[in-house]
C-alpha cells in the first residue's frame, strides 16, 4: 500500500472561504458542495455525505485542538479519498477537544473498502500538526496552492 497524504487527496479547487457564524452542518455542506462543484462527487450525493459526516461528528467532534477540525465519512459514493478544506481567519465554532474556535477544516470523504489507506492519512495528518511552526504557517496558507506547498514540505520533512 503506498503511502497516503494530505497533500495527495486534497482537491485544489475545493479551497473554502468559511464564515464565522456557520455551524457544523453548513461548513461540512459548503465542503461537500466543493467537491460536487469539482465534480469529485455527485451533487446528488451531497445529503448522504453530509448526514454521514454528521453522524461522525454525533459519535464525537472531529474537533482536534490547535485550530483544526477533521470531519469525514466513509462512503461507498466515491472510489478514492478526497478532501476539501476551508478557512476562517476569525475562527469558527466546531466543539473543538482544546475549547479553541477552529480557521482550517479539512473535510475528508473515504471509499468504504479504504479504512486502511484513511487510518494512515489521519495518523500522518497528526504528525504534521505536532511539528513545531505548522499550525501557525497553516493559518497563513491564502490558497490552495500555498496550502498543498505547506502540505508536501511538512510531508517531506
Amino acid at each position: 500500500m503506498t503511502e497516503v497524504h494530505m497533500s495527495d487527496v486534497l482537491v485544489p479547487k475545493a479551497f473554502c472561504q468559511l464564515e464565522p457564524d456557520m455551524d457544523k452542518e453548513s461548513i461540512i455542506a459548503s465542503l461537500a458542495k466543493a467537491l460536487a462543484s469539482d465534480r469529485r462527487i455527485k451533487t446528488a450525493d451531497l445529503d448522504t455525505i453530509v448526514a454521514g459526516a454528521m453522524a461522525r461528528e454525533a459519535v464525537g467532534s472531529t474537533g482536534i485542538g490547535h485550530g483544526i477540525a477533521i470531519p469525514h465519512c466513509r462512503s461507498d459514493l466515491v472510489k478514492k479519498i478526497y478532501g476539501a478544506y476551508g478557512f476562517c481567519s476569525a475562527g469558527v465554532g466546531f466543539d473543538s477537544l482544546d475549547g479553541e474556535p477552529v480557521h482550517s477544516v479539512f473535510f475528508l470523504i473515504t471509499p468504504l473498502d479504504h479504512k486502511e489507506q484513511h487510518i494512515q492519512l489521519m495518523k500522518n495528518f497528526a504528525s504534521q500538526i505536532r511539528k513545531e511552526h505548522f499550525c501557525e504557517f497553516l493559518r497563513q496558507c491564502a490558497d490552495a496552492k500555498a496550502l498543498i506547498d505547506l502540505l508536501t514540505e511538512f510531508e517531506n520533512k
